[in-house]
């Protein structure tokens, strides 16, 4: 009996999603859980390169702003918080044939920061320039499903 209850629960561990997924109307978030920052950096990076993406920047703004924070002898607001700037030829491509105003997209940005120990990752939903415009839509999946393949 109590084996088959250990096997159960061991089980049921794997079952349970590592993460939950936070939206509104602004913000896609995933708050995960059982991994650690450096841990969820590294499987996104991972995955941005496998499906194609540059990363073209990484801006450490907690390390900046936690700077600024101490000179000014405030409290740090982030323990960690980096912003990831990518890009896809291809992808760009489809974005300038629909609306060339799309450039203002480039480059897509992912957020991954912790804080109280808790650690997210996230991007701000792209709106489309015009109505009938599809782009926003397919970034906005595109986005989705690098953070949650990512942490899956």
């Amino acid at each position: 009996m109590k084996k088959s209850f250990l096997l159960i629960l061991f089980l049921y561990s794997f079952l349970k999603a590592n993460y939950e997924i936070i939206e509104n109307e602004n913000l896609f978030l995933v708050k995960t859980y059982n991994t650690s920052f450096q841990e969820n950096l590294l499987n996104l990076k991972d995955e941005i390169n496998f499906q194609g993406f540059t990363i073209v920047y990484e801006l450490n703004l907690a390390k900046a702003t936690n700077e600024l924070a101490s000179l000014l002898e405030k409290k740090e607001i982030l323990q960690e918080g980096i912003n990831l700037g990518i890009c896809k030829s291809s992808f760009t491509l489809q974005m300038l044939e629909e609306n060339f105003n799309n450039i203002n997209y480039c480059p897509l940005a992912i957020s991954i920061y912790k804080k109280n120990n808790q650690n997210y990752i996230s991007y701000k939903f792209y709106k489309p320039f015009k109505k009938d415009e599809q782009i926003a839509n397919k970034i906005n999946e595109t986005l989705k499903n690098l953070i949650i393949k990512s942490v899956e």
